[in-house]
This record gives structure tokens, sequence and C-alpha cells, in this order.
């Protein structure tokens, strides 16, 4: 079975035991089989366990092996045998000879030996979670820099009145931000040739994968803290409740919050919150003793972590913790309640990517530079689809 068929498998079992017991109404014989289901469900954890093991292990062993071409293979040396014997005696008297023999830097030790120079295998790359808070907020996208006016309309106070009413105007109330860009970049990457000469991997695809990375943690960070220039913060939403007890996050936190939220903005609702309050909220319980967060189980696949009373839970490591003053929890439609806005760069993307190799000429080495240009806002036209927990 693969890993996700043992997941399904494990999902069922937990679906079908739930089900057995939230009747109420479960017999002896019935409750001993709900046991065999959870005591099956747990075996089946561990055996997704040792299946990730073994995968990660067999990745790890594979990607680390350093790329060589096969000397027996026609596509990597297609000289003879006899010719690849004279070659080898060529290098060999000319190492003997001290004759130059590779073109790479040589290590020369105390004792005056040379050392082989070491192959390169792929990197191990340092990861860090850049938060999707990205994902969630709403997108304008425009091929100019301009600044926009996203227009807000407020209808929501007026309707219909009898005949025998007096007459008066209702128009709709309308107000509305505007966007305004900033044009940011990254600090120049510098690549040796040689290494780009050297290594077998794409080193040219990761510089552009990790100029990406930044790219979405720093408007990450920003949408969420903001800028203190044209990208506004979604922690300045003030709207919802403040926590019922100093320092503490209890249930009844939650319920405000929900409840605090109109009901047309439900539908695609999200709680958004750190790591750390998340550790916290996992150990909140109901008056029946059940916890209130329910962990997915598919190790974050979906881009949520687990549900809250119903709803999915999205982690933004630039949320900040619990403390007086602090938005450290926020719920609602994010698409409907913040625009983010990036100007396009050709080609659908909005990071340019920009190489030079004349600038870093005598270091022999060539430098890459991203720009982008970005703004945001908070769109709230008066019925707030996004409320905040207020740290108490």
């Amino acid at each position: 079975m693969t890993i996700q068929e043992l997941r399904d498998k494990r999902t069922k079992l937990l679906l079908d035991a739930k089900a057995i017991m939230e009747t109420g109404t479960a017999t002896a014989e019935q409750r001993s089989q709900v046991d065999a289901m959870y005591a099956d469900a747990n075996n089946l954890k561990s055996d997704i366990e040792r299946l990730q093991s073994i995968e990660e292990e067999t990745r790890s062993t594979s990607a680390r092996a350093i790329p060589r071409d096969n000397p027996e293979a026609a596509s990597g040396d297609t000289r003879s045998i006899e010719e690849r014997r004279i070659a080898t005696g060529k290098a060999l008297r000319n190492f003997i000879q001290g004759k130059s023999f590779e073109q790479r830097d040589l290590t020369v030790g105390s004792n005056g030996s040379v050392t082989i120079p070491v192959g390169v295998t792929d990197p191990v790359v340092a990861r860090k979670f850049a938060g999707s808070v990205y994902d969630l907020v709403g997108k304008l996208r425009t091929s100019t820099g301009e600044a926009v006016k996203v227009p807000f309309l407020n209808d929501t106070s007026q309707g219909f009145v009898l005949n025998s009413a007096s007459i008066t105007t209702t128009d709709p109330s309308i107000s509305g931000v505007t966007i305004s860009i900033d044009d940011i970049r990254m600090n120049p990457i510098l690549i040796e040739n040689s290494l780009i000469q050297d290594v077998a991997f794409d080193i040219l695809g990761f510089v552009e994968k990790n100029a990406q990375t930044r790219y979405l943690r720093t408007v990450s960070n920003w949408i969420t803290g903001g800028n203190t220039s044209n990208v506004g913060a979604l922690t300045g939403i003030s709207a919802g409740v403040t926590s019922n007890t100093t320092l503490v996050t209890k249930y009844v936190d939650f319920t405000s919050l929900l409840t605090a939220l109109d009901p047309a903005y439900t539908a695609n609702a999200v709680w958004v919150m750190n790591n750390t309050t998340l550790g916290q909220v996992m150990n909140i319980v109901d008056s029946q003793n059940r916890p209130i967060f329910l962990a997915f189980n598919d190790g974050g696949n979906s881009g949520f972590v687990g549900t809250l009373l119903g709803y999915p839970v999205k982690i933004n490591p630039y949320q900040p913790s619990v403390g007086v003053g602090n938005v450290y929890i926020q719920f609602g439609d994010f698409s409907e309640g913040y625009t983010f806005r990036e100007v396009e760069q050709g080609a659908g993307s909005v990071i340019a990517l920009r190489q030079t190799d004349q600038r870093y000429v005598e270091l022999n080495k060539l430098g890459v530079v991203g720009f982008a240009r970005v703004g945001g806002a908070v769109t709230d036209a008066g019925t707030h689809p996004i409320v905040s927990l207020t740290g108490k």
C-alpha cells in the first residue's frame, strides 16, 4: 500500500469510529469495536511513519550521490577502453613530473602532496516557513504602476418602506482606498563563474527559486505588519474583540470572535495565527473536555494545519504572539478584507530578475538582482470581513 492509501484507510477507520460514538447509544460490543478500530488506526499511523522514514532515507541517499558520468556509458565517454588507458597513463605521468593536469584549484598539503578536488552534490538548503497569508488575500495585478482607487460601496443599512412613509433619499455609502506602489529589490546574489562550471546542479535555477522565496517571505511579512509605506497592515484591523483574560486565550475568546464576524463572510472564513499561538490553542478544550482544535492528518499538504470550531486554520509566522495590545489571532474572509497589488514584469511574472557579468568582472562573478513593484491595503467597506482578537 502507498502512504496515501494507508492515510485514507486510517481516516475511514477514525470516521467510522466517530460515527458509532456520536450516536450516544453505543453498546458494550460497539465500544469494543471502536477500541479495536482505534488500535488499528494507531497501527496504520506507525506504518505510515515507517514508510515516510524509508522514503526520506531513500531520497537522501540518491540525492547525495556525486553526479559523475558512467565511464562505460556511451553518452558519458565514447572513447574505447584502450584510448582511456592511454589517457590515464598520460595523466599519471604528468602528475609524477609535476605538470599541470587539473584545471580547478588544487590544495597542497604540508608534506607537498596534492589533494584531488572533491565532487559536489546537490546542496542541503536551509528552510524557513515563509507563511501563506499571501495565498489568502485578494490579488490585484496591473501592467502599470500608477495609483489605483478601490471604491467601497455600502448599502447594508437600507431597505424597503411602506408607501405611506415619507420620501427621503437613501443613497449607498460610497468611499474607497487608494493603493499606490513601492518599487522594491533584493540585494545582489554573487555567483562565481567557476562554481557554475564545476557543480552539476542548476545553480541559476536555484537562485531564481531563492529569489521567489525571498519575495514571498518579504510580502507575507509586509501584508501582516505593513512596511510604513504603501503596503498596509492586516494587524491594523481593530474590528473584533479583546481577549477575556490578560495574556491568556480561552474558549470564550474564539466564540466571541466567531460571532463577531458577519455570516456573509463565513463561507470562506479562515483562522490565522502563528505557530506559538497554535501550540496554546491545541491545549484548549470545551465543557465536555474535547479539544476545540482538530488537526488534519495530511501533514499540511492542504495548506492548512486543521480546523478550529469547524473553520480551517492557517499558520502565519509573522502574526504577533499573545501580548497586551497585540492582534494575535484573526478570523474572516481575507480575499475580501485585504487587497495586495502587484505590477506584472512580463510573461505573467511579478519578479524581474536581472543578471550582470560586467559589474563584477574583476571578481569573475555573475550578479543576480530581483526587482518587483507592490502595494496593499485593507479593503473594508464597513461590514468588517476580517475581525481581530486583541490581547488584553
